[in-house]
């Protein structure tokens, strides 16, 4: 699971780890013209210099920090309760709730810790133009294996949570982005376990072209399109009861892979902007997972979800809401939305894992040099 620290580690490296901006070399003078006075050239910061303005950047992200820390300890309650892991026996549901915890956030901040040093290494500063800090707060209420919302012990409830790290490099239309997320569901509760899902996808790259009209108008429309590379996994939960643990043998994970994959895909956004304020925002993800795949074989004890499994595994998503920014009330962006997702190889239409979903988006301040 994602941490405060993480976060502000990330962007310390991004946003301040960089050489300074690359001078451009001058065109030869003319003939008969005087040599032009040279430029002085900037000094490049040691990595002492470098470490201190990185440390100084959490004073300029204070609010991405606290919304993303605050749900992020949230979900360490919320996920407990969804799988009654808090129960015994002891200490197999202790050790599969962090082992899973583990498993998803601690891939989310080696991938974008590791990609943020390469870009610093290479790259620098000075090419970002804007940078905005995407966090998704999510509400599961149903999902494909429940007859209805709530039955069977409360099937469908669950939470969840998305982070995405968008760049634009300056008098660029395209945005670069890279994150991920999981949420996780509660199918079943008895008194022998209680059985769960949880979908887990990272996007270590995603590229996308920005389309829009006149940013000032009364009504304006920005669109973004573009590929990106996705991986991920579905996986069953299941949590016996002391009772039930005499009849089930789940791994010390508690964990039934279900799809397991990477692959190429595609997002979509569309946003349309009333007075600079309000807008209506949509957004697709599309990926099928070339690589990997179904889990062929299910074991009888994760049943109802123990059907057979066959063709390609698609991770697919969609939300639509409604947005609300007015930077001198707050300093971010507040997006109350609906949302449905699924990775599986059930039809690529059909996606039965839905809920509520909260979003921010914060503007990140590029420190200058």
């Amino acid at each position: 699971m994602r941490r405060l620290g993480c976060l502000v580690a990330v962007m310390g490296a991004l946003f301040t780890g960089g050489s300074a901006r690359a001078e451009t070399a001058p065109a030869p003078p003319a003939a008969d013209a005087a040599p032009p006075a040279s430029a002085p050239k900037r000094k490049p910061r040691s990595p002492w210099q470098a470490f201190r303005t990185g440390a100084q950047l959490v004073h300029s992200i204070p609010v991405a920090a606290v919304l993303d820390g605050i749900w992020s300890l949230s979900l360490q309650t919320a996920t407990q309760m969804v799988n009654r892991t808090w129960a015994p026996p002891f200490p197999w549901g202790t050790i599969g709730h962090y082992s899973t915890h583990l498993l998803y956030g601690t891939t989310w901040t080696l991938m974008l810790g590791t990609e943020s040093l390469i870009v610093v290494m290479a790259r620098g500063i000075d090419w970002i133009g804007d940078a905005v800090y995407r966090i998704d707060w999510m509400l599961g209420y149903d999902l494909p294996a429940c007859p209805r919302p709530g039955a069977m012990g409360g099937c469908g409830v669950g939470a969840g949570d998305f982070a995405f790290l968008q760049v634009r490099p300056n008098g660029s239309r395209w945005w670069w982005e890279a994150g991920g997320g999981w949420f996780q569901q509660r199918v079943a509760n008895d008194e022998l376990r209680t059985l769960g899902e949880s979908t887990w996808v990272l996007t270590p790259i995603s590229v996308l072209r920005e389309f829009s009209t006149d940013r000032e108008a009364p009504v304006a429309l920005r669109t973004f399109i573009g590929p990106g590379l996705y991986g991920g996994m579905h996986n069953a939960n299941l949590h016996p009861t002391q009772r039930g643990h005499e009849v089930y043998s789940p791994p010390w994970t508690e964990l039934y892979p279900l799809d397991i994959g990477a692959g190429p895909g595609a997002r979509a956004e569309a946003r349309l902007t009333f007075f600079q304020q309000v807008s209506l925002e949509a957004e697709l993800t599309f990926a099928p997972f070339l690589l990997g795949g179904p889990v062929r074989k299910q074991s009888r004890e994760i049943a109802p979800l123990d059907f057979e499994r066959q063709g390609m595994s698609v991770w697919r998503k969609l939300t639509a809401g409604v947005a609300w920014f007015d930077p001198h009330v707050l300093p971010f962006k507040t997006t109350l939305a609906f949302y449905a997702a699924e990775l599986s190889d059930r039809p690529v239409g059909l996606m039965g894992y839905r809920g509520a979903m909260l979003r921010f988006d914060v503007p990140l301040k590029v420190p200058n040099e």
